[in-house]
């Protein structure tokens, strides 16, 4: 779960999702490595396999901001930075 309003994770490259009201703070991030994208909201964060038809993101996975790192690692620099908590119901 997000301890933080979902634009916060802007400073960790994240994007505004097409297509969904912008006072819906949706944010996603594409992972080239292993083709994940991970999703935010106020309320949950979510790492879900990329596609194409997505109508969220972008068509191209991993666009231009390619880098080593794998959808657990972005988590963890998540997680470490105190943006994101387990919540367990």
């Amino acid at each position: 779960m997000p301890k933080v309003k979902a634009n916060e994770f802007k400073k960790f490259g994240f994007k505004r999702c097409k297509g969904i009201p912008k006072e819906s703070e949706c944010y996603y991030l594409c992972i080239a490595r292993g083709l994940k994208m991970l999703f935010v909201s106020d309320v949950c964060f979510c790492v879900n396999d990329w596609h194409e038809n997505d109508p969220r993101i972008h068509k191209r996975a991993n666009c231009h901001y390619s880098d080593r790192r794998t959808a657990l690692d972005v988590v963890y620099d998540l997680i470490k930075a105190d943006m994101l908590e387990k919540r367990v119901e």
